[in-house]
């Protein structure tokens, strides 16, 4: 998933979501008080929200599962620390914030959590916990319904790239599949490449009852501060009990 081509695709060309978000999730940072201190970004791609959060002063320690990502994200943002890990296992340290932003919660397999939630989710939440310092924030956005976010194949494309992308929805309406076929140019050759990518459809309720059983206290909106998200996307606010420390 997201290999070297897709993954430079998705850096040059889409882009624009990290690019908007990142101002407001600053701002709700420091409006919780956290203007400094250590933040954990998990789905972190390209390094696009690295970079303004450590333009910003923080902190930043990254995961990525794309090795490729990785290495786009280390080449832009020297100032971070990146490493490859999955949401699943990756060892969230002591922090005052986590991030898993651009429907990173998405590309976890379903599991048996029951309706609707993965286990690994379920586990993650808590593991966000456990690592948040008192007052400390978890933000993430995720998809709860797949109405208008299929579509029929469509291109798009820059100097030295080409993506053809398809989507659809299962009967349950619970899994969506984005089929992508993507064309690179490499000094006079071309490389071609395909990936098959699965990202489940999470109801508003079942996140909610594995926030409140991890400990959070949360909010639900369509948008990051001022940025609106897609249709069908819900962006959350989450908060770990306690009072901010003065010095981070």
């Amino acid at each position: 998933m997201f290999s070297t081509d897709l993954a430079y695709v998705h850096d040059v060309g889409f882009g624009e979501f990290a690019e908007r978000a990142a101002p407001e999730v600053i701002r709700i940072l420091r409006k919780r008080g956290l203007s400094r201190g250590r933040l954990v970004e998990v789905g972190c791609g390209s390094g696009t929200l690295a970079r303004h959060l450590v333009g910003a002063g923080y902190d930043v320690v990254c995961f990525d599962v794309s090795p490729a990502m990785i290495r786009l994200a280390r080449a832009k943002v020297p100032g971070a620390r990146f490493r490859v890990a999955s949401l699943t296992e990756a060892p969230i340290p002591s922090c005052h914030a986590v991030m898993a932003i651009g429907e990173v919660l998405t590309y976890v397999s379903p599991g048996s959590a029951g309706p609707g939630l993965a286990v690994p989710v379920r586990q993650f939440f808590t593991r966000v916990h456990e690592a948040l310092r008192p007052g400390g924030v978890f933000i993430f956005d995720f998809i709860e319904s797949a109405e208008r976010r299929t579509y029929p194949a469509k291109s798009r494309g820059g100097s030295d790239w080409a993506i053809v992308a398809r989507a659809d929805v299962d009967r349950s309406g619970r899994m969506i599949t984005r089929r992508l076929a993507i064309v690179r140019k490499i000094g006079q050759q071309f490389r071609r490449s395909q990936e098959l990518h699965r990202v489940r459809v999470y109801g508003r309720d079942a996140i909610a009852r594995a926030l409140a059983r991890a400990g959070f206290t949360f909010r639900m909106s369509q948008s990051y501060g001022r940025y609106r998200l897609m249709s069908g996307s819900v962006a959350v606010i989450a908060e770990k009990s306690g009072t901010v420390p003065t010095r981070l």
